[in-house]
């Protein structure tokens, strides 16, 4: 079976597709900023005897991504699966109401956190000539709201 990193897997879409993984045999790094964040992957994976690691990775900061893909490799072989899944939502305002700031946020997480893990994963992929990388995105990726940035939060659409 394929050994699979998973992005923010603290809740939502990252929690439920590392614990499908598990339970179809794969072993699953499930990774998130704050370990103390992991309590229902850690119960769900314990109460059903799943292979679920858990991995501190924060996707905005090089060395965490380096030190935790390393770790992964080191202890369980070449990463075969990337699931890109850790996002933040855009604040739910409108264009003029959030700051610059809050946009490179947003894209710091959401777009280069994906290509730093991407970046730390292709080169072993590309030698052993075989993975899989699932990038997950909002729906606001492909539907605009009038005046936002992003989905907004409060909604539930893009709650992550």
């Amino acid at each position: 079976m394929a050994v699979a990193l998973v992005t923010g897997t603290s809740s939502g879409i990252g929690l439920a597709t590392a614990v499908a993984l598990a339970r179809a045999g794969h072993t699953v790094a499930a990774t998130m900023r704050n370990l103390d964040g992991g309590a229902e992957i850690r119960a769900i994976s314990q109460e059903e005897k799943l292979p679920v690691h858990l991995v501190a990775l924060d996707v905005n900061d090089g060395a965490s991504v380096r030190d935790a893909f390393a770790k992964v490799a080191a202890q369980f072989g070449p990463i075969d699966v990337l699931v890109n899944n850790a996002g933040v939502p855009g604040g739910g305002v409108t264009v003029e109401e959030l700051p610059l700031e809050g946009f490179r946020q947003v894209m710091e997480t959401n777009f280069f956190g994906c290509l730093r893990c991407i970046k730390a994963v292709l080169p072993s992929m590309r030698e052993r000539r075989r993975g899989t990388i699932v990038n997950v995105t909002s729906i606001a990726g492909r539907i605009a709201f009038a005046g936002m940035p992003r989905t907004p939060h409060r909604n539930g659409l893009s709650k992550r």
